[in-house]
């Protein structure tokens, strides 16, 4: 059964203060060129409403040269001092900037200046249009300058999402990535290691062992005693089951149900004894209870004569009804067990339902029997279930 993908939810920009944005913003572009400085002028409320001024240092590569020299080569004197930059950083907390916003936010802070800037941003925490980007293209080249750059919210989430920037989203927003991967690798890790310890006592992954396990939730304090018997067998707290398979991915599969069967195994066609469970007997004693705590009338020993002489050897089949546990409810493996049922016992958190077993995730199919010459398997079709057992399985003589 696929699993739902766990993602983030998208970041609430909105919800922070205007100069946190800011704030924000000046952080994460730290590193996106070397600035001699950075000042936050929007705090103060100066510089024409400008929210962040930046000087970009750029180092010149060219070298000026003496014309002449002894040995003919020109000697370099010195480098061409640094060409600073100016870079102006508009950003706006709205949640929606369309074409004419943009136009205006563009020529209300570069109109009128007196140096021209060589780069512009315009950062916001809403998602832009195609055509709102054009018209920030137009409108910055339209005065003069050479680099420019829109951020929206999505390339906001990107930068904050890089894990140099981790520190900022948990600042911000009380998020960390990286705490989250080193919980995954914790979890890997122990899932793995729980992986192991299953397939050493159970089977491996492709030659699992048909074996009982006791299944049992630690929270209940009750164990190993059985006040109500009667109420026990209805629902029990803890019980055998009989492990089947580690399938799917991460889970365990038991057997839990298990009835005597006919098929037909050419035309898929089968008919089940589903008033008795023929698994459950198979299962070692609860402790301090009869051997026929179970079946108390008897009928495992008429239903499988029944079937047995009723039923051809190549006929003869199990309905399996198979139930699973993924490893997210396993709380342990006890390999040991204990003085009133050996082990193996299987730690399991139960469900409100009162079972161990994933909700409505099951898997039914027939089996021919272990005395069948020639092993079939088929699974349950509709239309395909035939009259072949009476309702009532007679008294045997």
């Amino acid at each position: 059964m696929p699993q739902p993908t766990k993602t983030l939810n998208p970041l609430h920009f909105e919800d922070l203060e205007p100069h946190r944005f800011e704030d924000l913003i000046r952080q994460l572009i730290y590193d996106f060129r070397q600035w001699r400085s950075l000042e936050a002028t929007g705090r103060t409320g100066a510089d024409e409403g400008i929210d962040i001024r930046a000087i970009e240092k750029t180092p010149s590569s060219d070298i000026i040269y003496e014309d002449e020299a002894t040995d003919g080569e020109p000697i370099p004197v010195r480098d061409i001092e640094s060409q600073d930059r100016l870079w102006i950083i508009q950003c706006k907390r709205e949640r929606q900037i369309g074409p004419a916003r943009i136009r205006s936010i563009v020529t209300s802070n570069l109109s009128g200046l007196t140096d021209k800037p060589y780069g512009y941003m315009l950062v916001a925490a809403c998602d832009f249009s195609k055509a709102a980007r054009d018209a920030f293209r137009e409108e910055v080249i339209k005065h003069g300058v050479e680099e420019f750059y829109i951020w929206g919210k999505a390339e906001v989430e990107d930068r904050l999402f890089l894990p140099k920037n981790d520190h900022l989203l948990f600042a911000y927003f009380n998020i960390s990535l990286q705490v989250r991967r080193r919980s995954l690798k914790t979890e890997t890790r122990s899932r793995l290691t729980l992986k192991r310890k299953l397939t050493n006592e159970l089977g491996d992954i492709n030659r699992p062992n048909q074996k009982s396990v006791l299944i049992r939730d630690p929270r209940d304090e009750s164990y190993p005693s059985i006040d109500l018997p009667n109420e026990f067998i209805k629902s029990p707290h803890w019980r055998y089951w009989e492990f089947y398979s580690h399938q799917p991915p991460d889970h365990l599969a038991f057997i839990y149900k298990k009835h005597y069967a006919y098929a037909n195994w050419e035309t898929k066609e089968y008919d089940i004894l589903s008033k008795y469970d023929a698994g459950i007997p198979t299962h070692p004693i609860i402790a301090g209870q009869k051997e026929q705590w179970w079946d108390p009338n008897n009928l495992g020993q008429r239903y499988r004569n029944y079937w047995w002489d009723k039923v051809p050897e190549t006929n003869r089949a199990w309905f399996i009804e198979l139930r699973i546990i993924p490893y997210d409810r396993i709380i342990a493996l006890d390999e040991i067990g204990d003085i009133y049922h050996p082990g193996p016992h299987l730690l399991v958190e139960y469900g409100t339902d009162g079972q161990p077993f994933k909700p409505n995730a099951k898997h039914c199919f027939i089996d021919s029997s272990y005395i069948a010459r020639d092993k079939h398997t088929m699974n349950i079709q509709d239309g395909k279930r035939i009259t072949y057992f009476p309702a009532e399985i007679p008294q045997e003589t």
